[in-house]
């Protein structure tokens, strides 16, 4: 999260897909919403990381007092990827 190499909100990670190295969901993104942040992610071969975390406690994880369904990073290190996927 350091730096303002990030996109948050499910809208506008759709909007961003093109530049971003890996998307982060909570796991209760659903809907259509869910499905079209899935579909462009695929579409531009963009990984999508699904947390184990609901939308509330993503919010929190990521230090903001509100709910945050996606976040779409431009700029990651392999370190950065490794800590995801553990």
């Amino acid at each position: 999260m350091k730096g303002s190499k990030y996109t948050m909100g499910t809208k506008e990670v759709i909007a961003e897909i093109k530049s971003s190295k890996v998307v982060i969901a909570a796991v209760s993104i659903g809907g259509s919403a869910g499905t079209q942040l899935k579909a462009e992610a695929e579409k531009h071969k963009v990984p999508v990381v699904i947390l184990d975390k609901n939308s509330a406690q993503l919010g929190r994880l990521l230090g903001r007092p509100y709910k945050v369904s996606a976040i779409a990073l431009r700029q990651i290190t392999e370190s950065d990827l490794r800590q995801l996927q553990a």
